[in-house]
């Protein structure tokens, strides 16, 4: 499974809208209470920590959200190393 695909769930929890890469996540629906609490379930389920950009985040696209999560799941396991 993909992280795209992982992360679907998650952001599908607060829309009913259809979820692409290039939609960004207010047209899906999201306000800025969603995408923090979006944030929130994603920095839980892979203990991680998004930078605080949420302000940022009201502009994102799905694909913009899974390429920040997948850079932090990154450093993570560089720090690791």
């Amino acid at each position: 499974m993909t992280l795209e695909q992982e992360l679907l769930p998650i952001v599908k929890r607060k829309t009913s809208s259809e979820i692409e890469a290039g939609t960004k996540l207010t047209d899906a629906g999201l306000d800025s209470l969603d995408v923090i609490e979006v944030a929130f379930d994603i920095e839980d389920k892979y203990k991680i920590q998004l930078p605080q950009i949420a302000g940022e985040l009201m502009s994102f696209t799905y694909g913009d959200l899974c390429r920040l999560v997948e850079q932090q799941i990154a450093a993570k396991a560089a720090a690791i190393d």
